[in-house]
């Protein structure tokens, strides 16, 4: 998380890109940076074309097209990638940064002038790529649901809330049960279990997901307000 697609597309009137969103694993009600760099997303340089920032809505999701705030006088530039950082260009710190986090990254193919398609992906930083599952066990006689999380590509000694939520990775709701926090060994893998009393039935085929955060439970929230370690890393669809 996050993850969709974006196409880019020059126009030879405007001298201007555009780069039409379709993703969802943001925070919900987020703002953020989002520029084409020089290089790749493993070797990552310099902004060359920046955009207005992308805003996420109530549910974590963006479909907005965003037109670049300055022209590319001969199309798509080569040799670049488009970069969504953690947070949007006003709090936009330095490279290294929490601020500067790159969100999701995706290469411009070789060749490319007038437009292309996108796969959005996290990539792998400060040690932090993270992979894993979730299994979720009901025990109808006591009435008990255990909840196991295994997971690799933290970074290591890194602390993360995880929850259940009502809604999908796609749409995302209110927190239906807090899970057990997890924090990462000197390898970068985490593994948790929560037993939850009193669960009434057991879970639904649709309408609960597994997410875990960037952050910590007490990093999550500020004033009441999702701060930057609200950020989905790890989602899963309860089926």
């Amino acid at each position: 998380m996050p993850t969709g697609t974006v196409k880019l597309t020059w126009s030879s009137t405007t001298k201007r890109i555009t780069a039409a969103f379709d993703v969802y694993g943001l925070t919900p009600a987020s703002s953020h940076a989002v520029h084409l760099h020089t290089g790749t997303c493993l070797r990552q340089g310099g902004v060359v074309i920046p955009f207005p920032d992308l805003t996420a809505n109530a549910v974590g999701a963006a479909t907005a097209t965003l037109t670049s705030l300055v022209a590319a006088p001969s199309g798509i530039p080569p040799g670049t990638y488009l970069n969504v950082h953690l947070a949007p260009s006003a709090q936009l710190g330095s490279p290294g940064s929490l601020t500067f986090t790159p969100l999701a990254c995706a290469d411009v193919p070789s060749g490319t002038k007038a437009s292309a398609t996108l796969t959005m992906q996290a990539l792998p930083q400060a040690a932090q790529h993270p992979t894993g599952s979730a299994n979720l066990s009901y025990d109808q006689a006591a009435k008990k649901l255990t909840v196991t999380l295994d997971l690799a590509g933290l970074a290591p000694g890194s602390g993360h809330a995880a929850h259940i939520h009502l809604g999908s990775c796609q749409a995302q709701g209110a927190i239906k049960y807090p899970l057990t926090a997890l924090t990462a060994d000197s390898s970068g893998s985490a593994r948790s279990t929560t037993i939850i009393p009193d669960v009434a039935s057991s879970p639904p085929s649709t309408g609960w997901y597994v997410n875990v955060h960037l952050g910590a439970p007490a990093q999550l929230t500020l004033g009441g307000k999702p701060t930057l370690y609200f950020q989905p890393i790890l989602c899963g669809n309860v089926t």
